[in-house]
C-alpha cells in the first residue's frame, strides 16, 4: 500500500499530471475520430515521448490509451458510426438510443461503464499481474482457433430472424479478409493482379464504410431514420439509480475484458463483442437487444475499458504486447531504456506503481473529460443530415487516408460503404460481416499453425482442455438462438395444447384485457 501511495504521489506531481490530462484529451480525440484509435494516437504521440523522462511519457501514453477506448463510443452513439472498432457493440443499442432522442442519456451509460471498466481492469493489473500472465504464455495456435471460432459463433445472436443472411454476411467478411497476401506463405490472393490489393481490404475502412459511407448513402436516398429532438442535456443524463444498477452488467463486461485482453493478440473488439452477446444471452428480456437497451452500451464498454489494463499484464511481466496499442507502448517503454519482463518489478519498481496510479488518474481524468463533452457530443445529434452526413464521410475518408497514407485505403472504403448500403437495403445485417474480418485472421493462421504443429491431426483441438472448452461453448453459442426460439414456441403453444384455436366462452368472458405496451416503445 505504500508503494501505490508513493506511486500516486509520483503521478500527482505537476509535470505527470499534465501529460495525463494531455493524453486523455488527445486519446478522446482519437477514439471519437472515424478512421483513427488508440493505436493511431499512440503512434502520432510516440515521438514526442522521446523528449520526456519515462515516468511522464508513460502515464501520457497510458491516458490516451484508456481515452481512446472510451473516446469510440461517442460517435458510435452519437451518429452511428463507431470511432474505433471496440466501439462497434456500442453501436448496436447506443445509436437506437439516439434515434429516441436519448443520446445524452446513452452517452452518460458508456461514459460510467467505461470508467468502472477502466478501475476494474486497473485492479486486475494490480492483482493478477502474475497469474493471467502464465495463463495467457498457455494459448497456443489450438487455443487461439478455438477462442475464433467461439468469437465467431457470436453471429448466430446477431442475425435476427433471418439466421440465413447473417452467415452469408460473415461469410462475406471472411472473404473479405482473404483478399492480400496470404498471412503465412506471402503469396498474393484474390488482388486482380494489382499491387493496391496487397495490403489487404482492412477493417478501419470497413468500419468507415459500413457504418458512415453507408449511413450517408441512407440519408441521401431518405432511408435514414431520423433522429428524435429529445429533451435537455440535463434532463437526458442517466440518474445515479440507473447507472449503480447497472453493477451486474458492468462486472460481467469487466471480467470479459479482464480475461480477454490479458490473452496477447485477442484485443479490446473481440471482448466488446463477447461482453455484449454474454449480456444478451443472461438477460431476461434477449429481444430489446439491439433496440435500445442500457446493458446493451454497459458491457461492451466496461470490457473495452478492462481490456486497457488487462493488455499489460503480459506486456509487463512477459514482454509480450497483448494488443496493438501495448505494441505501441512496448516500442516507448523500449525506446526509454525500459526493458519489461520478469525483473522490471524488482529493477524499475518506482515505475510500475506511478503506471498502477497513472492508470487510476487517467480513469478519472477521463470522467471528467467525458462529462464536459457530453452536452457538446449531443449537439451533434442535431444537425442536419444534409450537414452532417457530408461531414461524416468527409473526416471519416481522411481519417482512413491517415491510417496508412494510402490513397488506396478511401477507395476501399467507398467501396465498402457501396457494399455496406447494399446489404442494409436487402436486410443483411453487417455485424457478422466485420466480425469475420476481424476474426478471419485468428481463426485461418492459428488452425494452420496447429495443423503444422500436429502432422496434420485435428485431434490437435481436442487434446487441450481449453480448446475443447472453447469449441463446446462455440456449439452451443450457436445452438443457443434455434433452443431459445423453440421453447419460447413451446411455451406459447403450451396453454392451448389439446383445446384447438377456440376456447371455452366463460375463460373468454372473463379475460382481463391486456395492457397497451406501444406507447412505452
Amino acid at each position: 500500500m505504500t508503494a501505490f501511495l508513493d506511486g500516486l504521489l509520483t503521478a500527482l506531481q505537476p509535470g505527470n499530471l499534465l501529460a495525463l490530462l494531455a493524453g486523455s484529451l488527445l486519446g478522446v480525440f482519437a477514439g471519437a475520430m472515424p478512421g483513427l484509435s488508440s493505436t493511431v494516437g499512440l503512434a502520432l504521440v510516440l515521438p514526442v515521448t522521446f523528449a520526456l523522462d519515462p515516468t511522464p511519457a508513460l502515464l501520457m501514453m497510458v491516458s490516451i490509451y484508456m481515452a481512446a477506448e472510451y473516446g469510440g463510443s461517442i460517435t458510435a452513439i452519437a451518429i452511428g458510426v463507431p470511432g474505433s472498432s471496440p466501439a462497434l457493440a456500442t453501436t448496436f443499442d447506443g445509436y437506437a438510443m439516439t434515434r429516441r432522442g436519448e443520446a445524452g442519456r446513452a452517452l452518460g451509460i458508456s461514459l460510467f461503464s467505461s470508467m468502472s471498466g477502466g478501475l476494474l481492469g486497473t485492479i486486475l493489473l494490480v492483482l493478477a499481474l502474475g497469474p493471467l500472465s502464465r495463463a495467457a504464455i498457455a494459448f497456443g495456435p489450438a487455443e487461439y482457433f478455438g477462442l475464433g471460432v467461439f468469437g465467431l459463433s457470436i453471429v448466430a445472436n446477431l442475425v435476427g430472424n433471418d439466421p440465413l443472411k447473417g452467415i452469408i454476411s460473415a461469410l462475406l467478411g471472411l472473404l473479405f479478409f482473404v483478399v492480400g497476401l496470404d498471412v503465412l506463405t506471402g503469396a498474393p490472393r484474390l488482388t486482380l493482379g494489382t499491387t493496391m490489393l496487397m495490403d489487404g481490404l482492412g477493417l478501419v475502412p470497413m468500419l468507415i464504410g459500413f457504418f458512415a459511407i453507408a449511413e450517408a448513402l441512407k440519408a441521401a436516398t431518405g432511408q435514414r431514420k431520423e433522429t428524435a429532438p429529445g429533451s435537455g442535456i440535463a434532463g437526458a443524463l442517466p440518474k445515479a439509480r440507473e447507472l449503480f444498477g447497472l453493477w451486474r452488467t458492468i462486472l460481467r463486461g469487466s471480467a470479459i475484458g479482464g480475461i480477454i485482453g490479458a490473452i496477447p493478440g485477442a484485443g479490446a473488439t473481440i471482448a466488446s463483442i463477447v461482453a455484449w452477446n454474454e449480456e444478451r444471452r443472461v438477460s431476461k428480456t434477449p429481444e430489446r437487444f439491439g433496440t435500445g437497451e442500457p446493458a446493451g452500451i454497459a458491457a461492451p464498454e466496461a470490457a473495452n475499458n478492462s481490456c486497457v489494463g488487462a493488455a499489460m499484464i503480459p506486456l509487463l511481466a512477459l514482454g509480450i504486447p497483448g494488443s496493438a496499442s501495448a505494441a505501441v507502448l512496448l516500442g516507448g517503454l523500449t525506446v526509454q531504456g525500459v526493458a519489461p519482463g520478469p525483473l522490471l518489478m524488482t529493477e524499475r519498481a518506482d515505475l510500475v506503481y506511478a503506471l498502477y496510479a497513472g492508470f487510476v488518474v487517467a480513469v478519472l481524468l477521463m470522467l471528467a473529460v467525458g462529462r464536459l463533452g457530453i452536452p457538446l457530443w449531443t449537439r451533434v445529434v442535431r444537425l442536419r443530415p444534409s450537414i452532417l452526413m457530408p461531414l461524416v464521410v468527409a473526416i471519416s475518408l481522411v481519417g482512413t487516408y491517415a491510417l496508412r497514407g494510402n490513397p488506396a485505403d478511401a477507395w476501399v472504403a467507398l467501396f465498402y460503404g457501396l457494399v455496406g448500403f447494399a446489404m442494409l437495403r436487402y436486410g443483411y445485417p453487417l455485424a457478422p460481416a466485420v466480425l469475420g474480418l476481424i476474426l478471419g485472421p485468428m481463426i485461418e493462421t492459428n488452425y494452420r499453425r496447429a495443423l503444422t504443429l500436429s502432422s496434420g491431426s485435428h485431434s490437435v483441438f481436442l487434446e487441450s482442455p481449453i480448446s475443447l472448452v472453447l469449441l463446446a461453448l462455440a456449439v452451443i453459442s450457436f445452438a443457443a438462438p434455434a433452443v431459445r426460439s423453440r421453447l419460447v414456441a413451446g411455451r406459447a403453444r403450451g396453454p392451448d395444447k389439446g383445446r384447438g384455436p377456440g376456447r371455452s366462452r366463460g375463460a373468454r368472458k372473463h379475460e382481463p384485457e391486456k395492457p397497451n405496451h406501444k406507447e412505452h416503445e
